[in-house]
């Protein structure tokens, strides 16, 4: 299994919980996630449009047509004909079925 980590988010992380194990650090407050590479997640998902694909998230595995490659998301269409919009600092991993 391969994860994506900012950096950042790794290390407010651990000073968070620092922070929570001696309460001597307040743990920073939440930054909006950035995917620094975005073109690259998007150039991938290009390469399987209107394909089937299971698209991992941090919310569960989605699986689906990937219909549209926009600018910063990715939407999928499920089986049950359900519309999936996924952002792209939001995907983990992305697989043919």
């Amino acid at each position: 299994m391969w994860l994506i980590v900012n950096e950042k988010e790794l290390k407010a992380y651990f000073e968070g919980l620092r922070g929570l194990l001696w309460e001597k650090v307040k743990p920073s407050p939440p930054q909006e996630k950035t995917c620094p590479k975005e073109p690259e997640i998007r150039q991938v998902l290009l390469r399987y449009l209107n394909q089937t694909v299971e698209v991992g998230t941090e919310a569960g595995n989605v699986a689906g047509v990937l219909q549209v490659v926009g600018a910063d998301y990715a939407q999928i269409e499920e089986s049950g004909g359900t519309i999936v919009v996924i952002p792209f600092r939001q995907i983990n991993f992305v697989q043919t079925v």
